[in-house]
């Protein structure tokens, strides 16, 4: 049995399409758009800090490697390892690149730029980071009361991709259509 609707849906009253938002809409990007804008400041605070002195040094990368020989479970011990050697065969070069990427991030998080790429890659060098240099924050013990910052920036990354933050008040609604085959790079502009 089908059922038809009587009513048809007329230019004023069709529904709406991804790139087209209703006044709710409206409201939801751009509150997600502030939240992309200011998780992108944290970003930025971040990625200051790697620019210093102690950390492009290489200084205080054995400190912030060093939860391998904490953890005693073989998968994350040799997880945790590999990371640790990989920073410590030069760990200025291995700093450098670090601070590079958070101040990729934050710049393409304050300005919306590649929106889609930078969600998923903070997620991706959030979930690093949190695994390699925080050790997932092993052993676990009495008197924990978090699993690290960089756990939920996992989780705020992918939810800015999930509520389309990139789609208003940033480079990808000019730069988007422009892209041509790879549009996907960059989030959806909202008119």
């Amino acid at each position: 049995m089908i059922i038809q609707s009587s009513h048809t849906p007329t230019d004023a009253t069709s529904t709406r399409t991804s790139a087209h938002a209703g006044v709710f809409g409206t409201r939801w990007l751009h509150g997600a758009a502030v939240v992309r804008i200011l998780f992108g400041v944290l970003w930025a605070f971040d990625a200051g800090f790697k620019w210093l002195p102690g950390f492009r040094g290489g200084q205080t990368l054995p400190d912030e490697l060093s939860r391998a020989a904490k953890v005693h479970t073989p998968v994350v011990h040799q997880w945790l390892q590999l990371w640790n050697t990989v920073a410590l065969l030069n760990p200025g070069a291995f700093a450098t690149v670090m601070a590079i990427l958070e101040t990729l991030a934050a710049v393409a998080l304050v300005f919306g730029v590649l929106s889609n790429v930078a969600f998923i890659g903070t997620a991706v060098l959030s979930f690093g980071i949190w695994s390699g240099a925080e050790g997932f924050h092993l052993p676990f013990h009495g008197g924990m009361t978090d699993l690290g910052p960089s756990a939920g920036y996992v989780f705020a990354s992918l939810a800015l991709f999930f509520a389309a933050a990139g789609s208003t008040w940033s480079v990808d609604t000019w730069l988007g259509p422009r892209l041509g085959r790879v549009a996907w790079l960059a989030a959806p502009a909202v008119r």
